[in-house]
């Protein structure tokens, strides 16, 4: 194995890979005889306690694949805000030039919720010196909430966007009383004030809980990637992060209509109790009746899992907490877990050691990155 990709290797497992190193070493193991290469090398240097067992191909390519879609939709995202006219080859670099530039810039757009404001500046909500004044709109700030108020003498929709990393969540009380909450590594872009004859509409990726205030005049629209959702008064939650392929809506109360953008299908009404599911792949909304409970008590901090596959479980883990999670066992594969956790005081340790004491999982923590073994 050449000096590049050792040196590439050390970057990984010290969670500094940028794009293109990531490229480069999911491009180097997916051939056979260079992750023989690979594995000896980490099982030397890395995994020596791990070198009886075989470290699971299946599961560094998930990983890496996975860090891939997170980096090139935090790139897409600054790019934009910087208002380049769009990817090129020669991003990777640029990247690689504006990190070591506005690092400090970053790692607050990375590690806190930020809000961001039509004008582009940045104001960090997750700061008790946070002030209202510096922000658009009738608006108060109290510990990870925003309060919008409606201004009746705004005449055009200003809109902000606000970004929840992974690790945190935020609430969100828009003008018209609607009350948003953000999961981690969620977004949502939304007017400071809605106009009366407009109709009311927010852009979501990510994870929302919508509690919607009833307007019989100004409907009230989710959009998002693929979906596109008209509210009719309720409450639901909306799943679609970018990098799961699918999205789900789940009806507590009300009704709601969802609709497939990506075939420009007709309107899909559920009723409380029903997941609109939407897989990308097929271009098909599926529904089905489930315990919304399951899918809704992470607005009070609990996550509750029935049945659930082992990656899915680590999937989630890995975004409440901000961490990353391999899993180099395949036989967990075939695992199916029920637990629940209260994320607001158990750690990423705690969570782990329940699953040693109950599920017999072995772990280890490993240049900040999670190994179950």
């Amino acid at each position: 194995m050449n000096t590049n990709i050792q040196n590439i290797v050390i970057n990984f497992f010290n969670n500094d890979c940028n794009l293109s190193e990531l490229k480069t070493l999911l491009d180097f193991i997916i051939i056979e005889e260079n992750y023989i290469q690979f594995n000896e090398y980490v099982c030397i240097n890395y995994l020596s306690n791990l070198s009886m067992n075989q470290f699971d191909k299946t599961s560094i390519i998930k990983d890496l694949e996975s860090r891939i879609k997170k980096q090139e939709k935090q790139s897409i995202i600054r790019s934009r805000k910087r208002k380049l006219v769009g990817i090129t080859a020669f991003t990777v670099l640029f990247l690689g030039i504006v990190y070591f530039v506005n690092k400090d810039k970053i790692d607050i757009e990375s590690k806190n919720i930020v809000l961001t404001t039509s004008s582009g500046d940045k104001i960090v909500l997750d700061n008790n010196t946070t002030k209202s004044d510096k922000l658009e709109g009738l608006v108060s700030i109290n510990t990870n909430t925003l309060a919008y108020k409606k201004d009746i003498n705004s005449k055009s929709l200003v809109k902000n966007t606000i970004n929840v990393p992974y690790g945190k969540r935020f609430k969100l009380n828009l003008s018209d009383g609607t009350v948003v909450h953000l999961n981690s590594g969620s977004s949502i872009t939304f007017p400071v004030s809605f106009i009366k004859g407009i109709d009311r509409e927010v852009l979501i990726s990510g994870e929302a809980f919508f509690d919607v205030a009833k307007d019989p005049i100004d409907a009230f629209n989710v959009l998002s990637t693929g979906t596109s959702i008209e509210v009719y008064g309720t409450r639901f939650n909306l799943k679609n992060y970018e990098e799961d392929n699918f999205s789900e809506v789940i009806l507590t109360e009300g009704s709601l209509g969802v609709r497939n953008t990506l075939n420009d299908s007709g309107v899909t009404v559920i009723s409380p109790g029903d997941m609109a599911k939407l897989d990308y792949s097929i271009g098909e909304i599926e529904l089905s009746k489930v315990n919304t409970v399951l899918y809704t008590s992470w607005i009070e901090g609990r996550i509750i899992f029935r049945n659930e596959n082992i990656n899915n479980l680590i999937t989630k883990l890995e975004r409440i907490y901000d961490v990353i999670i391999i899993n180099s066992n395949k036989k967990l594969n075939d695992m199916f877990i029920n637990a629940t956790f209260l994320t607001d005081q158990e750690s990423i340790e705690d969570v782990l050691d329940y699953l040693v004491k109950i599920y017999k999982i072995e772990y280890q923590i490993l240049n900040n990155k999670i190994i179950i073994n």
